[in-house]
This record gives structure tokens, sequence and C-alpha cells, in this order.
């Protein structure tokens, strides 16, 4: 059978072009024959089909990196499918470590391929699953479909779903490093504190995915926010975090168990000051975590400069720096 040709949004906005797809099930191969099919050749179920038989799609990054947006991680009872775009490095037979990226949006808005001031980040994503690594990057329920303890539930479901697929995609179970950016910090931070924490688990899971675990064994924190005690009881935007301020904190979860940080703050940050990743540092430190703090002169939330030149300069010094822990700590 020949592949089929799979043109999808991200090829076209990011790469200008849609690479031949393979067929890697068997059972959807079976469901793309070379010809339409007759009335009588339609396949059914003997009972009420939800399988997913549109062809998957893979884009080609450079350095030998494939792109695979959209891939259903979860279909929460009520609510629409969960989705994240996947970058796997050049197979080499080995498991690589999985790096794990949650958009920020004040948990209201965002998605999977935007951050900050990176005008093309599923391309800078795709850079750093060139070094070795299985990236990922995740769409998760937002203020407006459910408030929290939503997200980091979806999160959790994530990390489960990639474990249950490690052999497909080559993904070493043992080294999970979760990344986050501004909500998204504060989602990677009680991702990386809350090993174990059953009511933060995923609810309704199945057993494949129940006999998982969520846990993670680093976290890079981008200008998140640790602490939601002067929240007050309004529970933050929308009432995101109404009544469950403590619970969503990440200070509270802190533990010996609690695997390596690094935190990169700016220090004109006036949406989330930059203190809270002053103070979150102490705190590991005083639990025996390492952790690393950088606080980046003369930026703002985003890593926002005074001019073009500093935002570049503070943007890329931040991925370096966070590329390097990476390294240091999944390697």
């Amino acid at each position: 059978m020949k592949p089929h040709r799979v043109c999808t949004l991200a090829a076209m906005v990011f790469l200008g072009a849609c690479s031949a797809q393979d067929s890697n099930q068997s059972a959807a191969a079976n469901m793309r024959p070379e010809t339409p099919w007759t009335l009588e050749e339609v396949p059914i179920a003997p009972s009420v089909a939800m399988a997913n038989r549109y062809p998957e799609a893979k884009v080609e990054f450079p350095g030998g990196v494939v792109g695979m947006p959209d891939l259903v991680f979860g279909q929460p009872y009520g609510y629409r499918p969960l989705t994240l775009d996947m970058y796997l490095p050049p197979d080499t037979g080995t498991p690589r470590s999985m790096v794990l990226y949650i958009h920020g949006g004040g948990w209201q808005g965002g998605h999977s391929r935007q951050s900050g001031a990176f005008d093309n980040w599923p391309g800078t994503l795709a850079m750093i699953a060139s070094r070795g690594f299985v990236v990922t990057s995740i769409n998760y329920r937002l203020g407006g479909e459910e408030p929290f303890p939503a997200a980091i539930h979806d999160i959790k479901l994530a990390l489960r779903w990639l474990r249950a697929n490690a052999d497909r995609y080559n993904i070493d179970k043992d080294r999970f490093l979760v990344w986050g950016a501004s909500a998204g910090g504060l989602l990677a931070a009680l991702a990386g504190t809350t090993c174990g924490v059953a009511a933060l688990e995923p609810l309704d899971m199945s057993e494949a995915l129940a006999a998982e675990s969520d846990c993670v064994q680093a976290t890079i924190d981008w200008y998140g926010i640790f602490d939601l005690k002067d929240m007050g009881e309004g529970g933050g935007p929308g009432g995101y975090f109404a009544g469950q301020t403590e619970a969503a904190s990440p200070v509270t979860h802190v533990n010996e168990n609690t695997g390596p940080f690094l935190l990169i703050h700016g220090s004109i940050d006036q949406v989330i000051d930059y203190q809270q990743s002053v103070d979150f540092h102490a705190l590991l430190q005083e639990k025996g975590v390492p952790s690393t703090l950088h606080i980046i002169p003369d930026v703002a939330h985003s890593f926002i400069g005074a001019t073009p030149e500093s935002t570049r300069s503070a943007s890329l010094e931040a991925l370096g720096l966070s590329i390097a822990f990476m390294e240091n700590v999944l390697k």
C-alpha cells in the first residue's frame, strides 16, 4: 500500500509542506484501502466503535525530527478530546528521555504551539528533540471549560498515557521532565511536587493508565507562581482556584522526594513577582531538594525586555539554561 500524503495545519504554518506518512497501526492501515470501498466492504464493528481511525499525521523537521501533531491522550466525558504534539528524535533504538511542556495563558487561554516571544515554538521544540529527547507540548482544559483541578488532572493523565505508550514512541519511563511557563509553570511545579498525591490523580482512568505512574524526575519553571494565598477567596482569574488555593499551591506539596528544579524569572515581572521564584527556591533548598535559580535582569513577564534585542537575549538565555539542565538531569 502506498503511504497517504497528509497535510496538517502545523505543516502548512510551520514547514510550508507535508510529509508522506506510513501506516503505524495494522488496524488503521486496513482502514485505508488503495481504492474506495464498495458498500459491501465498509467495515462494521460488532458494537459502537469509538476508535479514532484517522491516519496519524507526521511532519518532518530539521535534524531528522518527526513531529506528530494532535495526538489524543484522553477524552474526559463531556469535554473535547485532549491532545498533545510530539517531536521524536532520530531513532537509535535507545529509549529517550521525555520532556513535556505546559503552556501559559492565565489558565484561561493559550495553546501547545506558543510560548512567550518565541516566534516558532514548534520549531524550537523540534530543535530540542534533535538533541535526543522525546518532546511533547500539551493542551489542557482551560478555566472556561472546568476549574482547578481539571488542568493538573490532564497533565497527569498525559504523563500516564506517555508511559503506557513508551514502547511505541521509544520513551524511557524513568526519565521524565516537566517544563512550564507562567500558568503552565504552576502546573509543572504541581506535577513536580505531587507524586503520589491521590487528591490530584486523574479521574475515571482505564486500568492500563491507572497502572502507570504520573511522577516526574525533574522540573523547569519559567516565571511561575508557587504560593496562591494572596489570591484570596476569589481564587484568581475567573475564580479558577476558588476554595482550593492551598491544594493548588506547589509550596504545599514540596517534600524530600521532590526532584530537581530549575527556576528562571525576570527581575521586573509585574504579572508574577520574581519573589515567588526566590521564595520557592529557598523552600526547595530547605527541604533538601536540588534547585537552581536564575533571575534575568531588566526583563518582565515572558522575558520581554525594553527592546527587541533584550527580549531576544533573555529568551535565548533562558532556553540555553533550560537545555543545559535537561541534558544534565536526564542524560
